[in-house]
C-alpha cells in the first residue's frame, strides 16, 4: 500500500519519511522553466510524463541522502498503474514496487522481473528487447513498467540530484 511503501523501499539505517506527507514538487527548479525542465526530463527518458506533478520520497541519515523513491502512476493499455521506484544516491536503480495494477493479473510480470532491473541506470540498455528481457503476454505493461523507471532516473538525475 502507498503508506508502507517508503518503509519498505528505505534502507535499515536510514529513517523513512513521513508517508503521510510526502514532497509533491511540480518539475520546477531552477535553471529552466517547468516547461523546459519537463521536455528534458522527457528528452533524456525518452517517455512523456505523465504529469508535471510528482511525488518524491527522501531517505536521509545523518543528514545524507540514502535513497529517494518516487511515484509514477500511467496508463498501461486503458487502466492505470502505479510504480514506485527507488533511487540510489548515485542515480541507480536500487528497486521498483508496483504498488497499484489495474489491467488483468495475467498482464503483470513475474515480481522476479522488476528484481532484474535493480542495479541499472538510465542509458540506452534500459529498454525492452535491449538490456531489459521481453515477456511474453505482458509486452505493453513490461514498456510502460521500463518506461517508468527511465522517468523516475531521468528526473532523479535532471531535477532532483542535478539542482544539487
Amino acid at each position: 500500500t502507498r503508506p508502507m511503501a517508503p518503509a519498505a523501499a528505505t534502507p535499515e539505517p536510514a529513517q523513512a519519511p513521513n508517508s503521510a506527507q510526502p514532497a509533491t514538487l511540480a518539475i520546477a527548479r531552477p535553471p529552466g522553466s517547468p516547461a523546459s525542465q519537463m521536455r528534458a526530463v522527457e528528452k533524456a527518458a525518452r517517455s512523456r510524463l505523465p504529469s508535471p506533478v510528482v511525488t518524491v520520497f527522501e531517505a536521509r541519515a545523518e543528514g545524507r541522502v540514502m535513497g529517494r523513491a518516487i511515484l509514477d502512476t500511467h496508463v498501461v493499455r486503458t487502466m492505470p498503474e502505479t510504480l514506485l521506484t527507488v533511487v540510489e544516491p548515485d542515480g541507480r536503480l536500487r528497486m521498483a514496487l508496483v504498488l497499484q495494477f489495474n489491467e488483468p493479473p495475467d498482464y503483470l510480470p513475474r515480481e522476479g522481473w522488476l528484481r532484474t532491473l535493480e542495479g541499472r541506470s538510465l542509458g540506452d540498455e534500459l529498454w525492452p528487447g535491449r538490456g531489459v528481457r521481453r515477456v511474453t503476454g505482458a509486452t505493453l505493461t513490461v514498456q510502460a513498467l521500463t518506461e517508468a523507471v527511465r522517468r523516475a532516473l531521468a528526473i532523479d538525475a535532471l531535477v532532483l540530484r542535478g539542482a544539487r
